[in-house]
């Protein structure tokens, strides 16, 4: 018997096995007997998995779930989504899609009188529970992460109305013998007397078919349904009911009815710090993106009754109702610090009129209409107002530069005693969120620098215009603005990108059809005349699964060190993002704003994926401070809070989405890995029990960006559905043509040259220079331009073409003209 040695240099499709000089006949014919019954048995074996995979594949084709494959062997490796199939499967759907909702029935028990008094009642215990429960310090990051919301009068009222609808319902659930088969009750839309007293009938809303300017609440907007269609202080839309662990109100819970890991643990665990730049971007993407939301959406808080904070992690005999704190693990991070939870409010439950499952409530318009600016209330409007020359009010400096009007609230969770005694002070805008960051407040002033530049020179070209038109005129060109810099240089960013995408250090333009979808839905702006797809049957009103998830994407993109850069760009000044928090001072020397516009610009984001900056996990809302670490005030986990606000709105997993969305299911955590890369996935996989569990917020950032985008395929949907709501169902959008409210085709060509870097050069302080699309970062195709080459709207075309009146006369009984 010869053998061959094996080596490093040998073949690896070699045989190894010991090669015979020689064989037998009774071996060869046994061989060959042997090697006859094999090829049955392999002929046999192969027809059935012909059969089986046949099978399966006409299985598949029918199975609406869609499931992703478990051949993980012939998953395709790739960083991207390709974009061609998610086309096709765009193609494939109704848009926008199809909210699934309960109806509510019209007959009333004769129980549903002893649950409003049940109702009623919860109210009460919760007020008087809250006496006991101490308010948090104003010192504190969570006291000023609770600051961070806006929370309106008008707000807190209904918020108490739509906890007493809460505990009615728990009553009436409560004496039924099955809670899952009872559905929503609704009152006839507020005419049944037997509901309660705030959905009684009331006299239905005149609106004004001619009115040329928007409502500041939004309402009248829709026709058919005028006072909830994008209206403010309404409850958020949903695409799919709620998931709440009672089917009424408590927060979501794992499939198999146990707690889902803490918020904290799966921050810790898939959300880990890691630093990779995306450097085609700009900070100045999250700025506009943060700018936007606050035009939107704004979530109401629960408070006490009084207004004040609530405290969530201190004595648990006389802790809210309302409280649903994040669990810290005694291996957290934060254990050293004594710290064993993270302060953590419910939403505030929002009046439905209905007996049913919670609802959370927005408190601004849906539109794009610039209530950031101005306020989503006529009252707040009018606080902001000069009401002289149509101007907003603005704080003048010494050296003669306007800033934002200031505020003396020293409980509003940014004023200051050390900048109190400097004169210094926090500001005042149309959003109350305005001082949340440095970036956040320099984009209110100038935008209210904006509208102010606007009411000079429309003031200058019709000197007959009184405030209120000046006023309102400006007020509907900033809101066109808004809607054109998102439409034309914010979305497509974030849909997928052609021209705008470009491969750097080449002369040329990276071909990527990802404008497509921009295009293919009619979002693009247009080139000329006018958008005649309005329609009055679409609901723009912001969905919960946006508001709360969706449009959070920005936070993985935040980096942790944020550039001043000063005029001669040589000496940059890189301060850490929690720093800028709360921390607005800086506008009041000379030079600043300029240096914080230039960092923004400046600074490349974070690649947009699972992990997060050490800034937003540990450090947001801390204030540095001299005392021990026994006393420190820790910071908060942005990613934690994110995740616990999800399952405080009872958003359905995951998973549920994609099925949404027409996306494949996956129906184990390796089916997933066509989704995912391997780190997210296996630390995915660490925390969670089963696929369905997942957090949508958690999965959808984990998700592999589509070609050409920086978003994953389930929220690309979801972002997609609402921008197509807000632009298809606003009846004031500024492309379409209504006699009595439309711009003519000329005005619009020159709103259409509107452009984020166009109103930066005109309100900054000393800026020169800028990259014309400031969302991206400086460089091939998008060098420096002089401000003054930056192509501007020309105002002109809202000159008033007065012609000369003849004014009749009586001379000797003969009527003449003038």
């Amino acid at each position: 018997m010869a053998e061959t040695q094996v080596q490093e240099t040998t073949s690896l499709l070699r045989p190894s096995q010991p090669q015979y000089v020689f064989e037998s006949s009774i071996a060869r014919a046994r061989k060959r007997r042997v090697k006859q019954f094999q090829c049955c048995v392999c002929t046999i074996f192969l027809v059935g998995v012909t059969a089986a995979v046949v099978i399966t594949v006409a299985y598949s084709i029918n199975d609406n779930d869609n499931p992703i494959s478990n051949d993980n062997s012939t998953a395709i490796e790739s960083d991207v989504v390709p974009l061609e199939s998610f086309l096709v499967l765009l193609n494939s759907r109704n848009w926008p899609l199809n909210d699934e909702i309960s109806n509510g029935l019209d007959n009333i028990t004769t129980d549903i009188q002893d649950a409003l008094i049940a109702g009623k009642k919860a109210l009460s215990e919760k007020d008087r529970m809250e006496t006991y429960n101490p308010s948090l310090s104003i010192d504190s990051p969570s006291y000023r992460h609770q600051k961070a919301f806006s929370f309106s009068e008008k707000a807190r009222n209904l918020s108490r109305k739509g906890y007493a609808e809460e505990y009615a319902t728990r009553y009436l659930y409560g004496i039924q013998n099955d809670l899952y088969e009872l559905t929503k009750i609704c009152f006839n839309d507020g005419t049944d007397e037997s509901g309660p007293d705030y959905c009684s009938p009331t006299p239905s809303e005149s609106c004004n078919v001619y009115q040329k300017y928007r409502s500041y609440d939004g309402s009248c907007n829709n026709l058919r349904h005028s006072a909830l269609f994008g209206v403010a202080n309404t409850p958020f839309r949903r695409g799919l009911p709620a998931d709440y662990a009672d089917g009424i109100s408590q927060p979501r819970a794992s499939r198999s009815g146990t707690p889902l890991p803490s918020a904290r643990v799966v921050s810790i665990e898939v959300h880990r710090p890691y630093y990779r730049e995306d450097l085609k971007f700009s900070v100045m993407l999250a700025v506009w993106g943060q700018f936007l939301d606050h035009d939107i959406t704004a979530t109401a808080p629960s408070r006490k009754n009084n207004g004040d904070t609530i405290s969530c992690c201190g004595n648990q005999a006389y802790s809210s109702p309302e409280c649903f704190p994040v669990l810290v693990e005694p291996s957290d991070p934060l254990a050293k610090y004594n710290i064993s939870c993270m302060e953590f409010v419910r939403s505030a439950p929002s009046p439905t009129c209905c007996l049913g499952p919670r609802e959370q409530m927005n408190q601004v318009t849906s539109f794009i209409d610039g209530s950031v600016v101005y306020g989503a209330d006529e009252s707040k409007a009018q606080s902001l107002r000069t009401f002289e020359g149509g101007f907003l009010k603005t704080y003048v400096t010494k050296d003669n530069r306007t800033l934002l009007p200031i505020s003396h609230d020293m409980a509003d969770g940014c004023n200051r005693d050390d900048e109190r005694e400097r004169g210094r002070y926090c500001f005042l805008a149309g959003d109350d969120r305005a001082n949340e960051n440095l970036h956040l407040v320099t984009m209110h002033l100038i935008w209210v620098r904006q509208h102010n530049r606007l009411a000079t020179q429309l003031s200058t070209m019709n000197p007959h215009w009184n405030d209120e038109i000046l006023f309102q005129e400006a007020r509907r060109l900033v809101g066109a603005q808004m809607q054109h810099i998102t439409y034309n240089e914010f979305l497509p960013i974030l849909l997928g990108m052609s021209w705008l995408l470009r491969k750097f250090n080449r002369d040329s333009v990276a071909c990527v059809p990802g404008d497509r979808i921009m295009k293919q839905f009619q979002l693009s702006p247009q080139q000329y005349g006018y958008f005649n797809k309005y329609s009055d049957h679409i609901d723009p009103n912001i969905a919960n699964e946006f508001a709360t998830a969706a449009f959070r994407f920005a936070h993985t993109i935040i980096p942790g060190l944020i550039k001043l850069l000063a005029n001669d760009s040589t000496s940059p000044e890189y301060v850490q993002m929690h720093k800028m928090l709360f921390d607005p001072f800086a506008l009041y020397d000379e030079g600043e704003l300029d240096r914080i516009l230039r960092g923004a610009m400046n600074t490349s984001i974070e690649a947009s994926d699972s992990y997060f900056s050490n800034e937003l996990k540990s450090h947001m809302f801390e204030r540095d401070t001299k005392q021990t670490n026994e006393s420190k005030k820790c910071g908060l986990d942005l990613v934690s809070l994110n995740i616990q606000r999800g399952r405080d709105h009872g958003l359905p997993g995951y998973v549920f989405w994609r099925k949404k969305c027409g996306l494949a299911v996956p129906h184990t955590f390796d089916n997933l890995r066509e989704v995912m890369d391997r780190d997210p996935l296996e630390n995915i996989k660490s925390v969670y029990r089963t696929v369905e569990d997942i957090d949508l917020y958690s999965g959808a950032v984990s998700e592999k960006p589509l070609e050409g985008s920086i978003l994953g395929p389930t929220f690309t949907c979801l972002i997609l559905d609402q921008f197509m709501r807000i632009k298809y169902g606003d009846r004031f959008w500024y492309e379409n043509s209504c006699n009595w409210q439309s711009f003519t085709g000329e005005q619009l060509n020159e709103i259409r040259k509107t452009t984020l870097s166009g109103v930066i050069c005109d309100n900054a302080d000393d800026l020169s220079y800028i990259q014309p699309r400031v969302m991206e970062r400086s460089g091939n195709k998008n060098e420096y331009t002089n401000c003054a080459s930056i192509p501007k709207p020309n105002l002109k075309l809202w000159q008033d073409k007065l012609n000369r009146l003849r004014v009749p006369t009586t001379k000797l009984n003969v009527i003449t003209f003038k």
